[in-house]
């Protein structure tokens, strides 16, 4: 870790009346001594010293053998300042963007439990999910505004130590949580699946993922909890003062990132064909294509979040370099939770804005056609189950013209025929 703790310059400064009060480890200093009579600049010339790419870079070398990391940290933070660099302060991004995120999301899941409380299915197994996801998210997102107070978002030399280490521990604990949310929503969105689709191959499909999902969940929750020998050195070894053993997190940040996107590619376009089967005119079946394929943007983000952690894996300003890792990733879980939520959401849509996002007629009575209905099914001779088709005719309201009718066929019985 002592590697992001890079140049460390300056015994010159010590000597100004106006650097009196900055402190300069000793290591630092005996650095600059050897190697600042190298260079062609005055030992008061803080411009010249602070552009002799050279000289910091022969003092980096130098300071990184003869410092520890703490030492490293003070010396750096003295020589930015020293050479007048701008302090940058990115910290309220990451709260922003969980803050509007997160609150979308819970007003999406507050959206899907109305609706299931509406249609008697408000304990199912996939709200569940998505309501312990949900709380997860949340207290990923809680995490975020405690670390940017104390310091993420801000170059790493310019942060108290112990706020480094909280930050560093709760960026442990966040990715712990990340695992757990990050396979319900995929499990609630399986779940959902199964209660919408009556094919038996494509449930079978379902029920493989689910599975999936379910040992994702353990398997990469505990490879993150126990990265590090003892646990504590996640967030202590940074300082180069404990002792353990930790594996190459980049490596399995890589490996868990790569999963994640082929799974979230699978479960997106699984639904495709199913969709496009349905019994309903064209604009509807692309609406609700459409609708699902949403998910698309999941991966898009995954994608994002991947490519974040290219630079995080080479930083040496983690505090500062590592941001949009931290709200690409709370993005990601609070729309992958909203996506969970969109066929909720246009159902109650449906209902109260009948003439924009759904068909004509009384809309408490219209239930959204992607939904499988819970009508009366019969077993046939051979082992085939027979859907009655559910045709629901609006008649006219008062004051219409003429009478007009809304057929809708809500389950296409080729699916029973064909499994």
């Amino acid at each position: 870790m002592k590697a992001f703790c890079v140049a460390v310059l300056l015994l010159w400064g010590l000597t100004l009346p106006s650097l009196a009060d900055v402190s300069m480890p000793s290591c630092a200093a005996n650095c600059l001594e050897t190697f600042l009579p190298q260079s062609a600049c005055n030992a008061t010339d803080n411009a010249c010293i602070c552009s002799d790419v050279t000289l910091m870079g022969e003092v980096q070398n130098c300071s990184l053998a003869a410092c520890t990391t703490l030492e490293a940290l003070t010396a750096l933070n003295a020589t930015k300042t020293l050479c007048g660099e701008p302090v940058r302060d990115i910290t309220m991004i990451t709260p922003l963007v969980t803050a509007i995120s997160g609150a979308l999301a819970i007003v999406a899941v507050a959206m899907r439990l109305v609706d299931s409380l509406a249609r008697d299915s408000l304990l199912h197994w996939s709200n569940f999910c998505v309501v312990l996801s949900l709380a997860c998210s949340v207290v990923i997102g809680g995490l975020e505004f405690p670390m940017s107070t104390y310091g993420f978002g801000k170059d790493v030399w310019t942060i108290p130590h112990d706020k480094i280490t909280r930050i560093i521990m709760f960026t442990w604990l966040t990715e712990i949580l990340y695992m757990v949310a990050q396979g319900l929503t995929k499990v609630a969105m399986l779940l959902l699946y199964l209660k919408v689709f009556p094919s038996q191959t494509f449930r079978r499909t379902c029920f493989v993922m689910v599975a999936i999902c379910l040992a994702y969940i353990p398997a990469m929750g505990l490879a993150t909890i126990f990265n590090c020998t003892p646990v504590s050195y996640n967030w202590t070894a940074w300082t180069g003062e404990t002792k353990g053993h930790c594996f190459s997190f980049n490596k399995f940040a890589w490996a868990q990132s790569s999963i994640n996107i082929v799974l979230d590619l699978i479960i997106i376009l699984l639904p495709i064909p199913q969709l496009w089967k349905l019994n309903m005119g064209r604009k509807k079946r692309i609406q609700l294509v459409l609708m699902f394929s949403v998910g698309l943007f999941i991966t898009v983000v995954s994608v994002v979040r991947l490519s974040a952690l290219v630079k995080f894996a080479t930083t040496t300003n983690a505090t500062y370099d590592n941001v949009p890792t931290a709200y690409w990733s709370v993005l990601e879980l609070f729309v992958t939770i909203i996506c969970c939520c969109l066929p909720a959401v246009r159902s109650l849509l449906i209902r109260a804005f009948p003439s924009c996002f759904g068909s004509t007629g009384d809309s408490k009575n219209t239930p959204p056609p992607y939904m499988t209905p819970k009508s009366p099914r019969y077993k046939l001779s051979g082992g085939i189950q027979k859907s009655v088709t559910n045709t629901i005719t609006f008649g006219p309201s008062s004051g219409d013209g003429g009478s007009h009718n809304s057929d809708i066929e809500l389950v296409d019985d080729r699916w029973h025929d064909r499994d």
